[in-house]
């Protein structure tokens, strides 16, 4: 645990499942609530965010609360971030949304990190963001990573989200790789950014 002014950064507990599912759908730009909106549409649920709080709830699902950490701050969570072993096959991450057209970039790049400490759903929300919140999630999240002995880290970004892709590279993380982004937002320069840092330089 670790704290900078009234901020404590913190392992999730299940009970932060919802705000874990908003902080996803916020670090994915609105990817994640489309594709559950999908599961509503199927029939598979019967509302977006309950089906959202509900996956990340599941004591065994990767991106879920048992990965994650939080940032709070009087008893409220200002952000949160995800950190686990990048594994070989779809349902290592999640299986539903590998198979979600605008998801399919970013995990053929989730393919290139297999074995890495992967860094995933980092968020702050808006009212709470220049303080260095994102940056104190993303520190722990690596000595995570570092404590459990992995070399490399890594992480997928949107090329355009130039604030994040700054922290990124202040933290030592350079591209790996790139594919163009999916979806009928794309307008041609918008694209999935893979990179990686070493860890044993940390």
């Amino acid at each position: 645990m670790m704290a900078a002014d009234a901020i404590t950064i913190r392992p999730a507990v299940r009970r932060d499942a919802a705000d874990l599912a908003i902080i996803d759908n916020m670090a994915s730009h609105g990817l994640s609530l489309a594709f559950w909106q999908q599961a509503v549409g199927r029939g598979e649920a019967e509302d977006p965010l309950s089906f959202a709080r509900e996956r990340f709830a599941d004591d065994h699902a990767v991106f879920g609360w048992p990965n994650a950490l939080v940032a709070e701050e009087d008893g409220r969570i200002i952000g949160g971030c995800t950190g686990y072993e990048a594994e070989k096959g779809e349902d290592a991450v999640d299986d539903f949304k590998s198979t979600f057209p605008a998801f399919v970039p970013v995990f053929e790049l989730f393919a290139r990190a297999v074995g890495d400490w992967f860094v995933d759903a980092l968020g702050v929300y808006p009212a709470a963001r220049g303080r260095g919140i994102a940056g104190m999630l993303l520190d722990a999240c690596l000595a995570r990573g570092k404590g459990g002995k992995y070399r490399q880290a890594s992480l997928v970004v949107e090329s355009d989200n130039a604030p994040a892709v700054r922290l990124y590279r202040s933290r030592g993380f350079a591209i790996r790789g790139s594919l163009p982004f999916a979806g009928k937002t794309n307008d041609g320069d918008r694209n999935w950014l893979l990179m990686s840092a070493d860890l044993a330089a940390k």
